[in-house]
């Protein structure tokens, strides 16, 4: 069951955007209200995969009083779609507040809606309250008109709107008394407290009169680019048409790729909700680039790490066009020598980042059959081999034996460190980067550059040799058992890439005993009470959530570890916040406090989308496997699973598994001919299934039934 139980502490984050659109706001939510914070300059300014980072230039906190009294939300979700539209809701002496929130054409549309469930009439003011900025954001406190008008004032183009409210019955000014003087007066400077002064030089107050069994309805837009100049045009606004529009194009754009339907409706929300952040989280970077960024605060910025495995995923659900114009900006981030983590990123010293870029080329190419994209990118992917190569030469003779053939002291991340230093020789990175030499091994050998193929098996044969020589020979040994460490002789907290080689290094086979007391260490010491791996990044005894499924549960499916990858799905899921959002990393506990990195961080979001592709899809060198990881709960009682127009290396596939109550029917349909075995994982009961094997090699299509 999916409810969130473990979601961590207020306030819990949704970023609004329009799909792949610069303008982002977020929205964070809390009992005591709801906060909104942007900045007017965007990635466009960014050297592309740099890290930036941008403060915010406006925080606005909204919040209710009823009877002169301050009230609490105590309810947050996200549009049944999976939109990026948010719902905060509560109740107090019988009025029900609603508040919704969408990133329209115009701005982001706050919408209140204020229910009297009493016999008398209320009086309800909401306030947005600007938290930074200066002295003075109200007009009305001006001109003595226009109190439902924010700007910018300061800090910017003074007329620029910061937020406009309508539908109230007045909009209040407290402020200075009589008998105050210029010495007695402080003036409200920023300030980022909640418990701001009562005065409204820097605030709206706008006041509901709302009768007995009525609903009232207020709006408050947050315009991307609008002036004081555009203020009756921006009254005219049809704020209500605006949100319907929104919807429809986020509905529009998660409808047009890949579709998966599995019946359970909360999983399917999930599903669609991090489908979307994936476009929450892309944007124009840079001149003429488009990119996905890490997160939506201190981590709005890209790399080719997770960012580029997010495209690599949306080629696979359909948006080819959309993954391509992302490729460029990371295949084309080259140095001369041919190192693929760009001295100039943020990716520098990162020496896994060549994998995914090599991974992006193959992939493509695997999924469309695209000749001439594999040859246009092939002299990336030689160069960065021969980088690889010759780093790997300089550390033959290393003073430490644990380094010899391994590249050479890079960027370690994801809580692993050297002791106290942030570079080393990491395990992780190494095996990744052998994974991408192998890579360009296969494209040459797939354009027949025969020359080519004999030094790139000789580098791939000698690489992977060494590394495993190293592996093996420094095993760190923990509560008795012997487990594969981030770096060679320290001892580290991280298991961040432990399974790498594995999947998607394929540089150990599974049942390699190098990987034996690794999963008895994961399994049986180190699982949160809400049942995921602990010590994932750089907290001691931490949750990084992605991990479970990015690392660990995609792995177990490849080994044929079905029943440990199964586990770690919906553990996952309830781990995020009501709005399906993740913070980077967290205590393991309920509720945690102890927050890392960005609120609504990308990795978790597609390594959900990765694993539920992989529970439904999955191909190895010998066979297809169809709902290896599928939850068996998705399947029984009479139910079904189906999957539309995903991309794979037999053209789109879509595919019906449904539970007659005795016997399954299967429907398999390709583009190109099948040429693997296929092997269906059928339940028969919560803990009990079958592998059946299909031979339907030159077939395109498949229609069974299968007594159960």
């Amino acid at each position: 069951m999916i409810d969130f139980a473990y979601a961590f502490s207020t306030p819990h984050v949704l970023t609004l955007s329009r799909p792949s659109a610069n303008e982002k706001v977020i929205a964070e939510a809390m009992k005591e209200g709801l906060r909104f914070s942007w900045s007017h300059r965007n990635l466009k300014e960014l050297y592309p995969l740099s890290w930036e980072t941008y403060p915010m230039d406006v925080k606005l906190f909204f919040d209710i009083l009823i009877g002169n009294e301050r009230v609490n939300f105590n309810k947050w979700y996200r549009h049944q779609s999976g939109a990026p539209y948010l719902f905060a809701e509560g109740e107090s002496g019988g009025v029900k507040f609603i508040f919704s929130a969408i990133a329209a054409k115009t701005g982001v549309i706050i919408k209140a809606e204020l229910t009297n469930n009493t016999p008398e009439m209320k009086e309800v003011i909401i306030e947005a309250s600007h938290l930074n900025g200066w002295v003075i954001s109200n007009k009305g406190w001006v001109d003595g008109i226009n109190h439902n008008v924010l700007l910018k004032m300061n800090g910017g183009r003074a007329d620029r709107f910061i937020a406009l409210a309508q539908g109230a019955n007045d909009y209040l000014m407290f402020g200075l008394e009589a008998e105050e003087t210029s010495e007695s007066y402080t003036p409200p400077m920023a300030n980022e407290e909640l418990n701001i002064s009562d005065n409204s030089m820097k605030k709206i107050c706008a006041l509901f009169k709302v009768k007995k069994g009525d609903t009232r309805v207020g709006y408050f837009i947050l315009p991307y680019e609008e002036y004081f100049e555009k203020l009756d045009k921006l009254k005219k606004t049809d704020f209500e048409k605006e949100t319907k529009n929104a919807l429809k194009e986020w509905e529009k754009l998660l409808n047009k790729g890949a579709k998966v339907e599995i019946e359970d409706e909360t999983l399917m929300h999930c599903y669609k909700a991090c489908l979307a952040d994936l476009f929450v989280m892309r944007e124009e970077i840079g001149e003429k680039n488009t990119g996905i960024v890490c997160g939506t605060s201190e981590y709005r910025s890209s790399n080719s790490c997770e960012p580029l495995e997010s495209d690599i995923l949306l080629e696979i659900l359909g948006y080819e066009k959309e993954a391509l114009s992302d490729y460029r900006m990371h295949l084309e981030a080259q140095d001369e020598n041919g190192c693929w983590a760009s001295s100039k990123g943020w990716e520098h010293e990162f020496w896994s980042a060549c994998f995914n870029k090599a991974n992006a080329v193959m992939t493509h190419y695997k999924l469309t059959g695209d000749t001439s994209y594999l040859k246009k990118y092939y002299k990336n992917m030689y160069e960065s081999t021969m980088f690889n190569y010759n780093a790997r030469r300089s550390t033959k003779k290393a003073k430490k034996e644990s380094e010899r053939g391994l590249m050479p002291r890079g960027m370690g991340d994801c809580g692993m460190m050297n002791g106290k230093d942030y570079y080393g020789v990491f395990y992780p990175h190494n095996v990744l980067s052998v994974a991408a030499d192998f890579l360009t091994l296969e494209a040459a050998k797939i354009l027949h550059k025969t020359s080519d193929i004999v030094k790139l098996t000789d580098i791939y044969v000698e690489s992977r040799r060494d590394l495993l020589y190293s592996m093996r020979n420094n095993l760190e040994e923990i509560d008795g058992l012997k487990v594969i460490p981030a770096i060679a002789g320290v001892k580290n907290n991280s298991l961040y890439g432990c399974l790498y080689s594995i999947f998607p290094g394929d540089i150990v086979k599974a049942n390699d005993p190098i990987l034996e007391d690794t999963f008895k260490y994961i399994e049986e010491k180190k699982v949160s009470e809400g049942g995921l791996p602990l010590g994932t990044g750089w907290m001691k005894d931490g949750l990084w959530v992605a991990m479970a499924l990015s690392n660990f549960a995609r792995a177990y499916l490849r080994m044929g570890k079905y029943d440990s990858a199964k586990k770690y799905l919906y553990p996952a899921l309830n781990h995020a916040s009501p709005f399906v959002t993740w913070c980077e990393e967290r205590g393991g506990e309920k509720g945690t406090s102890k927050i890392s990195g960005d609120r609504q961080h990308l990795w978790t979001p597609l390594s959900v989308l990765q694993y539920t592709v992989d529970s439904l899809f999955f191909e190895n060198e010998k066979d297809i496997h169809i709902l290896a990881g599928a939850i068996p709960c998705w399947l029984l009682d009479n139910k079904k699973i189906s999957v539309k127009n995903l991309c794979t290396p037999y053209g789109k596939m879509e595919f019906t598994v449904k539970n007659n109550g005795t016997t399954y029917s299967v429907n398999i349909k390709t583009q190109r001919e099948i040429t693997k075995n296929i092997i269906l994982h059928l339940p028969k009961s919560e803990t009990e299934t079958d592998e059946i094997k299909i031979l339907p090699f030159g077939l395109k299509s498949i229609n069974m039934d299968i007594e159960l």
